[in-house]
């Protein structure tokens, strides 16, 4: 026997488990986010295709764009989520484009495939939707922040393409909620097919869709908790299933309740009989023992698989997420979590759901990606303003334990004059909740509309109604502000004062620092770019208005800052500059005092945790004197220029008495003339300022600033947020250039345009048009949004600024899990296609002819020189401006 054939078969086994792992890792990272509420079964015969790609846009109005064989061949080519335009990134004032706009996509349906149902699933569309498949109307909705779904079965083509079409409109109307004029608006309708959609095939004997069922409390799989016991549960599932079959049908329900990993705990078998075209909720209850309960502080999720069986053989399966958790309200008490006090205050933050360039067109990621920053940040619960927000976003709530709201649309507004208006308000409810009642992180239903004190009393009663129709299982509270909750007759109060009824702060740190409502210059809102006093002051305020929020009674469950990211507005040509992250989701210091008052042994998966300095002095000629240190360690130890300055405790300042961890203030420490004695240039590493934090009289982390030189280069880094590139055609990714010194040492004062260019299957979003590309950095950091194309692979990102050196960095984008389902030649000759640029990215550098690379090169000179002349306009436009 070959002595090596042994060695070869081991590492051949070691190569196998090697990809089986990462293979698993990639799909455990995208199965991170339910489709149309739910997660795919393995081998199911219930197929879900991401039909996100290859569809063809044209933004204004089209007569007969509806029409099977409309001529779309100078529409453009768009992959969803989709935004109408690529915005910059002050997209406040109305500068975002309303009005109606078409998408179109032809796909084709194998003829077996017809024997069952076909379903088309969209997320959200702003404004007013309309859909057509084969020139035949399937759907119309209006409003754009829930979802909806069309059985498109019987107009289906058998044979040859199909064609969807769909038109959107994003302009004003009073017809639905929320309503308001945008002009008047405190964020933007901004526009498109901004969400997921999916391509959904059943068998003809199916669990139905939510949103296309009729039953109160029902439409697909809906489970309860009822009751907990230390570990042990009562709960209760339901489960619609119908027969479009064209025979009656003895069919048995199978609900398996399974841990994290998919292990079997508990099944419930229930059995019914339908005639053909009926459809029937069946409920059953049931007690499970010794399981792990959902909690804030231990968000652990099981699923409940769903097999429907007829004549023996499986014919749907799907999963359901769920965390079992009971959440009580008891007045002067306090929140409950499964029978006990939660122990802590709800502090957090509120969220819009727009990022720069894209405007509300976010990828799943991102939306976790958001979540995860947030919690990483302070932040154990997130109000969200003003609307349902993505099912990515839900999803990340559960998994890293973030406690939520949902929120009827509305801001400002109730319509008088049409009673259709109040009618889709309670339409609305009623689809709020079937939305998102599956899940653990939801706390307050935001039923009645927001800061509108006119709307009436009956009619906030009976969207109260509706939600707790919806959700007949304990643990449902509504909630609004608190002389509309009493008219109403809701659960909870937003503020107010009743020592017998739970309240919670639903916005502070913001409105009592504005100096009106036109102006809007306030000491709490401020641009990275206006630098570490501006920010410093911001945090500041900020923690005292936190420290307040620490302060009160039990019954008040806590607060949530306005806001935690920063995003567009209509009315205002400023967007909101409050947040803790920025639109580009860059932290200011707000983001460290928050974080600074997790307790230094809490621990969470997902995210960082643990002892933390942050220094928020800069070194810089613009930095003040003082040293102000947000830790949530016992004492800091401080040494400047080898100097040891002490060890200080926290503030002891009656304006940070609430915070379980003060700032730290070392006075009178920093001044840029100590410097003047360093050998000029050569003395860079070793100016540094080192903060210990020390608990219980060890060091536990040390922070070290160091003075930062001359601009010298570039350094990119990836803003991954632990979450891989997926090859969907519309995944992005944050790619941030530090201006640096030689050294590595950020240069927070340098202003530079940075040039990004990128090789491989990805494109960046924006161009110079928008001022995406190249990037104005923002107190020393540009960021380019890399968007993944279908294809996966190697991506390399290169950054230029004329007079430092460059830098490139490689990230690899992942194949799709989930079948993508779109007509690749309907894509390839859509309009704006760079066929050249797919050709040259099958092949291989080595393969490319001499000649091919020798352009190359000289390519990258000319973008470089032009990289050059357009800092050069701008800086001349700037000082002009001056």
């Amino acid at each position: 026997m070959n002595k090596i054939q042994p060695i070869k078969s081991l590492i051949l086994l070691i190569c196998i488990n090697i990809s089986l792992f990462l293979y698993t890792n990639t799909i455990q990272s995208q199965q991170k986010f339910s489709t149309a509420g739910f997660f795919e079964v393995e081998g199911s015969k219930r197929k879900v295709s991401n039909f996100n790609p290859g569809w063809r846009f044209y933004k204004g109005d089209v007569k007969g764009a509806e029409a099977l064989n409309f001529d779309d061949s100078n529409w453009v080519g768009a992959n969803l989520p989709h935004g109408l335009e690529v915005l910059p990134e002050n997209a406040s004032g109305g500068r975002n484009y309303q009005g109606k706009a078409w998408y179109r996509k032809e796909f084709t349906v194998k003829e077996e495939e017809l024997n069952g149902k076909v379903f088309l699933y969209f997320e959200a569309v702003m404004g007013v939707a309309k859909v057509w498949v084969n020139g035949t109307q399937v759907a119309e909705h209006y409003g754009g922040y829930l979802p909806f779904a069309a059985d498109v079965s019987h107009v289906l083509n058998k044979k040859g393409k199909n064609v969807v079409a769909v038109m959107t409109d994003n302009s004003d109307s009073k017809l639905y909620p929320p309503g308001k004029h945008q002009a008047g608006l405190d964020f933007s309708y901004l526009g498109g097919i901004y969400r997921d959609t999916y391509l959904i095939k059943t068998s003809s004997v199916h669990v139905t869709l939510t949103e296309l069922s009729k039953t109160v409390a029902g439409g697909g799989v809906f489970v309860g908790t009822l009751d907990v016991n230390g570990n042990n549960a009562k709960m209760e599932v339901r489960t619609e299933v119908a027969n479009a079959s064209p025979k009656t049908q003895h069919i048995t329900i199978k609900s398996v309740l399974e841990d994290a990993n998919k292990k079997p705990i508990k099944t419930i078998i229930q059995k019914v009989k339908l005639v053909p075209t009926q459809s029937k909720q069946l409920a059953k209850q049931f007690s499970v023992n010794n399981v792990r309960l959902w909690h804030p502080d231990d968000p652990y999720l099981h699923f409940v698989r769903t097999d429907i069986i007829v004549n023996g053989k499986v014919v749907d399966q799907m999963r359901t997420r769920i965390g079992i958790r009971l959440f009580e309200m008891k007045g002067a008490e306090g929140l409950f979590v499964n029978k006990k006090y939660i122990g802590k205050k709800l502090i957090g933050v509120n969220r819009h759901q727009d990022y720069a360039y894209v405007g509300n067109a976010l990828p799943n990621t991102s939306h976790y990606r958001d979540v995860k920053q947030l919690r990483e940040g302070g932040s154990n619960i997130i109000r969200v303003g003003h609307y349902p927000q993505d099912d990515a976003f839900y999803d990340a709530c559960d998994e890293l334990g973030v406690l939520t709201t949902t929120a009827n649309p509305g801001w400002h507004f109730f319509n008088f004059k049409a009673k259709i208006f109040e009618d889709r308000l309670y339409e609305d409810s009623h689809n709020l909740v079937r939305k998102d009642r599956n899940r653990p992180s939801i706390l307050l239903w935001e039923t009645a509309l927001n800061e509108t004190p006119a709307q009436p009393g009956h009619v906030m009663n009976n969207m109260h109604k509706a939600a707790h129709s919806e959700y007949p299982f304990p643990g449902m509270f509504t909630v609004t502000d608190h002389e509309e909750a009493k008219k109403g007759g809701l659960d909870v109060y937003y503020h107010g004062h009743d020592k017998n009824i739970n309240s919670f702060n639903r916005e502070f740190g913001d409105g009592g620092e504005v100096d009106d409502w036109y102006s809007q210059n306030s000491v709490v809102r401020v641009k990275r770019s206006w630098g570490e006093k501006a920010m410093l002051e911001q945090s500041l305020r900020q923690a005292e208005y936190l420290s307040n929020v620490f302060k009160t009674e039990k019954v008040r469950l806590g607060g949530a800052m306005w806001a935690g990211i920063d995003h567009q507005r209509g009315y205002h040509p400023d967007p909101f500059l409050g947040g803790h992250l920025n639109v580009l989701r860059l932290p200011r210091y707000t983001h460290y005092v928050y974080k600074s008052q997790y307790e230094p042994d809490y621990k969470l998966n997902g995210i960082e945790t643990g002892p933390m300095i942050y220094n928020t002095n800069e070194l810089t000629q613009l930095s003040p004197k003082d040293i102000v240190l947000y830790s949530n360690c016992d004492e800091i130890k401080l040494t400047w220029l080898g100097k040891d300055l002490g060890t200080q405790k926290p503030s002891t300042d009656p304006k940070y008495d609430g915070l379980p961890h003060p700032p730290f203030v070392f006075k009178n420490v920093f001044d840029l003339e100590q410097l003047k004695f360093k050998k000029k240039g050569k003395e860079g590493p070793n100016i540094q300022m080192i903060a210990e934090g020390i608990i219980n009289g060890k060091v536990v982390v040390k922070d070290v600033k160091t003075y930062a030189q001359r601009s010298e280069k570039i350094k990119l880094s990836i803003d991954h947020q632990g979450l891989d590139l997926i090859a969907d055609g519309s995944d992005y990714i944050p790619v941030r250039a530090t201006i640096v010194d030689r050294n590595g040492t950020k240069k927070v004062l340098a202003e530079e345009h940075v040039y990004f260019e990128v090789e491989g299957p990805a494109e960046i979003i924006g161009g110079i048009q928008n001022l995406g590309n190249p990037a104005k950095s923002s107190f020393g950091i540009a960021t380019a949004l890399i968007k993944a194309t279908t294809k996966s692979g190697k991506i390399t990102v290169r950054a230029h600024v004329k007079g430092l050196k460059s830098d490139e960095i490689t990230l690899e984008s992942k194949s799709v899990t989930m079948a993508l389902f779109y007509d690749k030649k309907y894509m390839s000759q859509s309009k704006k296609t760079d066929k050249n640029k797919i050709i040259i990215e099958q092949v291989k550098e080595e393969e490319l002819p001499k000649d091919v690379k020798v352009l190359q090169e000289e390519l990258k000179m000319l973008r470089l020189e032009l990289v050059g002349k357009n800092q050069a306009l701008m800086d001349l436009r700037s000082k002009s401006k001056k």
